[in-house]
């Protein structure tokens, strides 16, 4: 090859280097780069070269996301917690007297009134010990009428000198002695008259028998720590408690007055009327939870203590409360957090709390507010701090744009 030739040959081969290098960023640039090369009779070794240096200067495409805003929840909102129903009032009737049940006049679903006699038991040693301490009474009266007698005819003597001053003082204390021995006397009277009416258990309010632990013959002891710790249980159940445990996030919204309505399986398609009556105030660290109590009116004793159901309250919604798409939560370290996108398009994470899942979106209380830009979506590659791009929602499709 001439001298001129290799020189026409060189320029071209620059000329063509420089191409390749547009080329190679370019769509089909790589067909078109080695069909370029095969007229100039060069391999695609020399493609790659030329082409290295751009790819390296090339930075690593932006990943897209799509972002939603939170929306601002509504004025009020529905809560749905289970209940159990409780007596609004419950005692369990022990015996106060050591004996053996003499009679038993109520049974389980007896309805009772308050005073209304439930057990009589029989202790004829207390009967002996009343009789004896009132006989005592009898004695100490005696002897005091004889102290007081005593005392007077001393005084009456005192003034003649027939009686010393030490015989008046004498007979005194012995009178005084005697006043005590008799009030001691009618305080045992006492003692015993009250063990006595322990014998017979009346019931403390009206209401009904719902256990039964005692049967007539058997032994029961004034000793709180019997076997089974009671002889009959007393519920009034005219109006029942409701007890729920409220999510701490309604835990300000719960409070008494608050109307709620309770449906039972086994009434379906019919809503009882019932009142928030209190709360703990007490936030359980273990669940989160608050314990309130609901009171229902139950006529007819229809509904029974005890009995599971679905207790639905409208409560006033915190401010700052938004709701959110399920699938913009993501979690991170065992915390549920939402990814979200700042002013500089970087990624943040930011842990949320869920107060309730409204099936397609959740609602959170606090940490985001409707300026926030969240991530649908969100990849697991996605790290904080982290730059992203933003599809634009009303792109349509073909039209190139994001």
């Amino acid at each position: 090859m001439t001298s001129k030739a290799l020189v026409v040959s060189g320029l071209a081969l620059a000329a063509f280097a420089g191409l390749g290098g547009w080329l190679a960023t370019q769509p089909d640039g790589a067909a078109t780069l080695s069909g370029g090369l095969k007229t100039l009779g060069l391999g695609p070794e020399a493609a790659i070269a030329e082409a290295v240096p751009a790819a390296k200067d090339k930075k690593p495409p932006l990943r897209s996301v799509r972002v939603v805003r939170p929306e601002a929840a509504a004025g009020t909102s529905t809560l749905t917690l289970a209940g159990r129903t409780a007596p609004k009032e419950q005692a369990l009737v022990s015996s106060r007297a050591s004996g053996v049940v003499a009679e038993r006049k109520v049974d389980i679903g007896d309805h009772v009134k308050e005073g209304d006699v439930l057990v009589v038991i029989e202790a004829p040693e207390i009967e002996q010990e009343l009789l004896r301490a009132r006989a005592s009474v009898d004695q100490m009266k005696a002897r005091l009428e004889l102290a007081r007698a005593t005392l007077d005819r001393a005084e009456s003597l005192v003034g003649k000198g027939h009686v010393s001053e030490q015989t008046v003082d004498e007979r005194r204390a012995t009178k005084m002695g005697a006043d005590a021995d008799l009030a001691a006397a009618l305080a045992e009277v006492k003692r015993l008259e009250e063990v006595k009416s322990f014998q017979t258990i009346r019931a403390p309010f009206e209401g009904i028998v719902v256990a039964r632990q005692v049967e007539r013959g058997d032994k029961v002891s004034a000793d709180s720590s019997q076997q089974g710790g009671y002889l009959l249980r007393i519920a009034d159940l005219a109006d029942l408690r409701i007890e729920i445990d409220v999510p701490q996030s309604y835990s300000l919204q719960v409070v008494p007055g608050v109307e709620a309505k309770v449906s039972f399986a086994e009434i379906p398609d019919q809503a009882l009327k019932a009142r928030v009556a209190r709360s703990s105030g007490l936030v359980d660290q273990t669940s989160s939870t608050m314990r309130a109590e609901l009171l229902m009116p139950n006529p007819g004793n229809r509904i029974p203590a005890g009995l599971s159901g679905q207790v639905t309250l409208e409560v006033g919604t915190a401010d700052g409360t938004v709701t959110i798409p399920t699938n913009t939560l993501i979690t991170r370290e065992g915390r549920q957090m939402v990814a979200t996108v700042d002013e500089q398009d970087r990624v943040r994470l930011k842990p949320v709390t869920v107060a309730r899942d409204l099936g397609e979106r959740v609602v959170i209380p606090t940490g985001l507010t409707v300026n926030d830009r969240v991530i649908v979506s969100p990849n697991a590659l996605l790290r904080a701090g982290d730059q992203v791009e933003i599809l634009t929602p009303t792109a349509k499709a073909g039209d190139g744009k994001k």
